[in-house]
């Protein structure tokens, strides 16, 4: 009786490790697809061979370039009325890039636009926008003890009376240059010879003449505000949606 009782019991055990083997595992939850991370088109910023700034994306179908003086007056309306607008609805979906080519109609566009370019690349917008949108913080005629200072001999001499008397280098602070890196931007001499050629050139196989100056899609549009500007960039943007 005990025999069969023993055996019984085997069978039984037996049988649940069976049944329990026999179940299958709980399958554990699926992962959810990983979700690509969206690019912030409005902080992308390339550099072009020729040493020309690019905002956005570079591949975008919708390709605007501005001829910038920092002493012109228009540029700065320009940034003043559509800079913010430009950035939010255009460059940030990454429809549109906008490239920014220094056009120097006299010396000071030289200095401010060598401090524009001064440190990374990826500041540049930001101290090509407080420049621009800026101008009644810095941008002003000289007096006759400033003129004469402007017309010193020695270029660099002349760079850096323009930054001092103009308080540029109180302006660019919020960059977290140094006095001594804005100084090496102003004596670079190599920029200074590109951004003169780059003007040269934009004079003599581009027919540009004044700023602001725009290319859209590499053809030059007679519109140089952004009231006028705005519904032709639309009108391509509807094209692509």
């Amino acid at each position: 009786m005990q025999r069969r009782f023993a055996a019984s019991v085997l069978l039984l055990a037996s049988a649940l490790a069976l049944s329990g083997a026999a179940k299958p595992r709980p399958k554990a939850p699926a992962r959810p697809p990983a979700v690509a991370a969206q690019v912030q088109w409005d902080r992308k910023v390339t550099v072009t061979p020729e040493g020309h700034h690019i905002l956005g994306n570079p591949n975008a179908p919708i390709r605007l370039v501005e001829f910038v003086s920092y002493s012109c007056p228009h540029c700065g309306i320009f940034e003043m009325q559509g800079g913010e607008e430009l950035v939010r609805d255009f460059i940030r979906p990454g429809t549109a890039s906008f490239e920014v080519r220094p056009f120097l109609r006299n010396e000071l566009d030289l200095a401010a636009s060598l401090l524009a370019s001064c440190g990374p690349p990826a500041r540049f917008f930001a101290h090509n926008s407080a420049l621009l949108g800026q101008q009644d913080k810095w941008l002003r005629n000289p007096t006759r003890a400033q003129a004469l200072r402007w017309s010193d001999p020695d270029r660099l001499n002349r760079l850096h009376a323009m930054a001092e008397d103009l308080a540029l280098y109180d302006f660019m602070k919020p960059s977290g240059l140094s006095r001594q890196q804005l100084d090496q931007c102003l004596a670079d001499e190599a920029e200074a010879d590109r951004l003169q050629h780059h003007t040269d050139e934009a004079m003599e196989r581009l027919n540009v003449t004044g700023t602001p100056t725009f290319l859209l899609n590499g053809a030059q549009t007679p519109e140089n505000t952004w009231p006028g500007l705005r519904p032709r960039l639309q009108a391509l943007l509807g094209g692509f949606t």
